[in-house]
């Protein structure tokens, strides 16, 4: 929980969840959009929401897929690259902790239950670009850094885990999210397999530790006053021990432009944008085509 208050993205998509439960507060406009606001507006935001009063139940309406469309819209408000978007994340760290009160509701409401659990193998899906389906012959990854900040591999294979029949958070990032792309989205259902080898990340300490296991020389992707030194993955080495790395929704939640660590041990998981898995090989028991949504 006390993670949540260390990310600026985990602090404004719990401040986006009170004002969708319990309205926009009376002083601003609309609430949908919170992550463009001027810092002093932010501040006033918060300092309106944590006046309410959560009690038991408080978040209950909020479905999983509704949650994650919340993250999605704040990911693409909250955007680094904005210029006054050092000024908002100090104000979301310093004000949102006020916000405190309401975490253990926020994250005993059924739509978080499984935002830092593991890997749910049997319900992966890939969105396809191009319309073919995803199959051994074509998995050919690159596993250089991707550069430029962003870390990830340069190109691999990605799922991200249904949330219903018709949604995951690949598909609300496909319509809401900095690449998005018009519909229809063709989508296959892979299960990986039981002898997969997956690590998981739910919190900046986890990938911390996966920096610090197969370092590499990294930097920030948008600029900052503090230009410490960074590392990331290797992602070559990290295929020696790993098939897949597993970011769950808390995960991205809490370690999304994150900063963790000491200089010289210090990191930033940036670009990923979504709970997803990057398959560093092909472990996968099951292929199946799957509805398209629109």
């Amino acid at each position: 929980m006390d993670e949540l208050f260390y990310s600026p993205l985990g602090v404004l998509v719990l401040a986006r969840s009170i004002i969708e439960v319990s309205g926009v507060p009376s002083a601003m406009l609309w609430g949908e959009n919170l992550g463009w606001y001027p810092a002093e507006d932010l501040a006033s935001c918060l300092q309106a929401l944590s006046l309410r009063v959560p009690s038991k139940g408080y978040f209950d309406q909020l479905s999983a897929e509704r949650l994650s469309e919340l993250i999605v819209q704040g990911e693409f408000f909250l955007t680094p690259f904005n210029e006054r978007y050092q000024r908002q994340a100090d104000i979301l760290l310093a004000s949102g902790l006020a916000l405190k009160p309401f975490a253990a509701h926020f994250l005993a409401a059924p739509g978080t239950a499984t935002w830092f659990t593991d890997l749910d193998r049997k319900r992966q899906e890939w969105v396809s670009s191009i319309g073919l389906p995803p199959q051994v012959s074509s998995f050919h990854p690159d596993l250089c850094a991707y550069g430029a900040g962003n870390t990830k591999p340069r190109q691999t294979f990605w799922t991200s885990t249904s949330l219903t029949a018709r949604t995951s958070s690949w598909l609300h990032y496909l319509r809401w999210g900095e690449d998005r792309r018009d519909p229809p989205y063709p989508r296959w259902h892979v299960e990986v397999l039981p002898s997969a080898r997956v690590y998981e990340i739910h919190g900046p300490q986890a990938w911390q530790n996966l920096c610090l296991a197969s370092p590499a020389p990294s930097r920030m992707a948008y600029s900052t006053s503090r230009p410490d030194t960074l590392i990331e993955p290797d992602w070559q080495a990290v295929s020696q021990d790993w098939d897949g790395v597993h970011l769950s929704i808390g995960g991205l939640l809490t370690t999304e432009r994150v900063r963790w660590g000491t200089p010289g041990r210090q990191t930033h998981l940036f670009g990923w944008s979504v709970e997803s898995t990057a398959w560093l090989r092909w472990v996968f028991s099951s292929v199946e085509r799957l509805p398209d949504v629109s």
